[in-house]
């Protein structure tokens, strides 16, 4: 969807979006409106009262994104890091297992290129609580298949907001690109054996026509000679790992529900022994 044109908010998060407006002096002051009520008796004509009306959630995005400016990379092409990040396209949506949000926890996947024609890859996370009318619930995902032990390591990151990180993973490359592997990768039978996204467990859904805006945590380019991409990373040249802002889309029909497809096609994942109580084990 182009920016101007009409839409509805898949995903809108209002403690985001207000701690934004209030680092960067952003007001939600309304518009004022006039209402018109019969004046006293004894007096002619009407009289005047000025109403603040409510933003909407598109006011309040347009004057975000007017204060933000150019620090929200779009086109990607100036060096890392970026503090902020939009663009339009499609989004794979999937639970992400651990994690602060436990069992709201989300995971959106956005793959875009680089002015300079380069793989860019976005692993943004998220509550499901933030989806205006709850289109996506856990139980449409089943905890089947594999898995990252790296979650842990991961949520470290998204609490301290990209600051913190006592894991194994002790760079930044290595826990973007196994950030990277887990949005490609969880659910599938093995680890890259490049299932189709609604046959993997744990994915709820893809939103194909997409405005979204984005706060980063961490954004590295890869060394490319380290990395071995037909396992890790499918030819990413650059991660970036934040938390969406919103998400616009043309409208809820604009989004595929991996559910309905299962159902559908009479799929019915393998469950998993539940790996609720117990400490979770990367699975190979």
């Amino acid at each position: 969807m182009r920016e101007d044109d009409a839409g509805s908010y898949l995903y809108w998060s209002d403690r985001r979006v207000n701690e934004i407006a209030s680092d960067n002096a952003v007001t939600w002051e309304g518009r004022l409106n006039w209402t018109l009520r019969a004046a006293p008796q004894g007096f002619g004509g009407e009289v005047g009262n000025r109403e603040r009306a409510a933003l909407t959630r598109r006011e309040k995005a347009r004057k975000i994104e007017k204060v933000i400016g150019e620090q929200a990379v779009s086109s990607f092409g100036t060096p890392p890091p970026a503090r902020f990040a939009k663009g339009l396209g499609p989004i794979q949506i999937a639970r992400f297992i651990g994690g602060p949000e436990k069992d709201k926890g989300t995971l959106l996947h956005i793959r875009t290129s680089s002015i300079e024609g380069h793989q860019v890859d976005l692993v943004l996370f998220c509550s499901l609580d933030n989806f205006p009318g709850h289109p996506f619930r856990p139980a449409d995902a089943h905890e089947t298949g594999w898995f990252s032990s790296a979650w842990h390591a991961i949520s470290e990151l998204l609490e301290s907001r990209g600051i913190r990180n006592t894991s194994q993973w002790d760079d930044l490359e290595s826990l973007s690109v196994e950030a990277l592997h887990v949005a490609l990768n969880q659910g599938s039978e093995s680890p890259g054996n490049d299932q189709e996204p609604w046959t993997r467990g744990l994915t709820l859904g893809l939103a194909h026509d997409c405005e979204w805006f984005a706060q980063i945590y961490t954004d590295v380019r890869l060394t490319q000679s380290r990395w071995d991409f037909r396992d890790n990373g499918q030819g990413a040249d650059r991660i970036l790992i934040g938390a969406p802002v919103w998400v616009r889309t043309a409208s809820q029909a604009s989004v595929t529900r991996y559910a309905e497809l299962r159902r559908a096609a009479g799929r019915r994942p393998r469950r998993l022994p539940s790996l609720r109580g117990r400490r979770r084990q990367g699975i190979s």
